[in-house]
């Protein structure tokens, strides 16, 4: 009787309960190349509540996620300028809307987790993305196991969430007899920490009928005086699998494309800097079938099905744009300061990206862009943050006026530690 109730006591006393209030605001204009200005804006108040249990003899325990996003206001939302905060239906309207996930988990021996259930995943080359009032999620199968200084994953996913969706969509591909099938996405790795500042990362994924996806990256950080040094890179490709490769080779077009990136950074006092270099290899991937685009030039990212809000892994990928772009050659500059002691809780960071690319009849053209951000974290209230990010983006259009479109989020968090 005693063994029990101390092993529901740790199920309940290792529980945790986390509310986030998240009001966010979110602003996107474009001027068109026919000199046309759009813009839009959206703006929720999100109410987001997570429970993490202990486990029941250490073995077993539940994870619950309830999301809710109350709609405040939306003007004039079009697909040039969506900012994404809220669904929006055929009419433009946007509404309020919530989302739910839970996970049975099991513990791995205090080492790592195996859990099944609707969840954020982040790992290099299926993950979701928390940018708006509401994560995107995933309903997977996970497991993680951490030894030493190695760690490794599994990620088997079935449905994925977009970040402005209620519902979760069946990862689906289509096979050589023109039949829609659900194709999970399959996903491992991991990585190894030599405990002197290098670390290695790999990993793999795969979706039957469409693709198969790698990526490796190396990183290493050291200290020369008062200086912290760090440089990283990395190496990504996408094969083409089944029918999509089939289609390629029938098109006689190419059924890889690869990117990779190189980075350094450094950190004085309270100030940090940071240059990186990305490149994607040129290709001829364009494909279409019945006059639509099914697999695009530019960098693959996500999943075909399952409303994918997989991101991209590249170092200049900022704000707006990824700067994914087929043959694009981008290089970014970043400088940061944390401005404790002056104003406490204050902290600033500009990214510049500038990049060029070939069209297909060979001409060069470019896209820049630059971000600003300011958080505040309130020190009189613990868990209360405050941010604003700006971004303006310029993309050269082949012989007519370039594209510019100026992204505003201003997001205020206040997260409750209930228990």
């Amino acid at each position: 009787m005693l063994a029990t109730t101390a092993q529901a006591n740790s199920f309940v006393d290792d529980s945790s309960l986390n509310i986030e209030l998240r009001n966010h605001f979110h602003e996107r204009g474009s001027k068109q190349k026919n000199n046309h200005d759009d813009s839009s804006s959206q703006w929720a108040q999100a109410i987001r509540a997570d429970y993490s249990s202990g486990y029941f003899e250490n073995i077993v325990g539940i994870d619950i996620n309830a999301y809710y996003a109350l709609k405040l206001g939306a003007s004039n939302i079009d697909s040039n300028t969506n900012p994404g905060v809220l669904p929006v239906d055929t009419k433009g309207d946007s509404s309020s809307y919530g989302k739910t996930g839970y996970a049975i988990k099991f513990n791995l021996m205090d080492n790592g987790v195996a859990k099944y259930g609707r969840m954020q995943l982040d790992t290099p080359l299926i993950n979701d993305s928390d940018s708006r009032a509401l994560p995107s999620m995933t309903e997977a199968f996970y497991a993680d196991y951490n030894y030493m200084g190695l760690s490794v994953f599994g990620v088997w996913a079935t449905k994925g969430n977009a970040k402005t969706r209620a519902g979760y969509d069946k990862y689906q591909t289509i096979d050589d007899k023109a039949k829609i099938n659900d194709e999970a996405v399959k996903s491992f790795g991991g990585s190894y920490d030599f405990g002197n500042g290098l670390d290695l990362s790999a990993a793999y994924a795969q979706q039957e009928d469409f693709a198969k996806k790698y990526l490796t990256e190396v990183n290493y950080a050291a200290s020369v005086g008062e200086v912290d040094l760090s440089a990283g890179a990395q190496y990504g490709q996408v094969a083409s699998d089944g029918l999509m490769n089939d289609l390629l080779k029938a098109n006689s077009l190419d059924k890889k494309m690869s990117a990779w990136g190189v980075k350094v950074g450094a950190e004085v006092a309270q100030a940090s800097f940071g240059l990186a270099y990305t490149k994607v290899k040129k290709n001829d991937i364009s494909l279409r079938v019945d006059g639509e685009e099914l697999l695009s030039d530019s960098y693959a990212i996500g999943w075909m099905g399952g409303s994918d809000d997989t991101g991209y892994f590249g170092y200049n990928s900022i704000q707006y744009s990824d700067f994914n772009k087929n043959g694009q050659k981008a290089i970014g500059l970043s400088a940061g300061y944390d401005f404790t002691g002056l104003v406490d809780g204050l902290s600033a960071n500009a990214v510049y990206v500038t990049s060029d690319y070939k069209t297909t009849d060979g001409k060069t053209l470019d896209e820049k862009e630059y971000n600003l951000s300011l958080k505040y974290a309130v020190p009189q209230i613990e868990g209360l943050t405050a941010q604003l990010r700006y971004a303006k983006n310029t993309a050269e259009n082949n012989g007519q006026k370039d594209t510019v479109v100026k992204d505003t989020r201003f997001i205020v968090k206040y997260n409750i530690a209930v228990f």
